[in-house]
């Protein structure tokens, strides 16, 4: 859906045929799977962010626990090291990095389970969008 917002000329069929993520990618999505809504404009932020390939998979693993903004995400280092084939120690030093980036906040909940917020990661794409717009107007598409 992203890349036709991305031009004009696909304005016009926007309000003539609107798929679902479930009909885009072709049975990969069924009930309960799931998909990550992730902003354009983090992943064309990520270098100014000097988010490096480990801490982007990271930080795309943490999003997809993120639905609600006043829901708590808590999942573990050691399952997201799985997903991505890399060890524990790896996750937690990426979660560190994004957190002194001012990407992420960890906090913790009353019963001890430590939980990581996205309010300033929000705000700062929010702040940064004119940026990303001038990043998306250089980028060459089909060149």
């Amino acid at each position: 859906m992203e890349a036709m917002n991305d031009t004009s000329a696909a304005d016009d069929s926007l309000s003539e045929a609107r798929i679902t993520v479930k009909e885009k990618w072709q049975g990969a999505v069924t009930q309960g799977s799931g998909f990550v809504a992730i902003p354009m404009a983090l992943l064309r932020l990520q270098t100014k962010y000097e988010l490096t390939p480990t801490e982007m998979l990271v930080l795309i693993n943490l999003l997809g626990h993120w639905w609600e903004p006043e829901r708590p995400v808590f999942p573990r280092s050691t399952t997201i090291a799985k997903r991505m084939g890399v060890d524990t120690r790896t996750v937690q030093r990426a979660t560190s990095n994004l957190e002194a980036k001012g990407l992420l906040e960890r906090g913790k909940l009353e019963d001890g389970r430590r939980v990581f917020i996205f309010d300033k990661l929000a705000k700062r794409l929010a702040r940064d969008i004119p940026q990303a717009y001038v990043i998306h107007a250089e980028e060459r598409h089909g060149v």
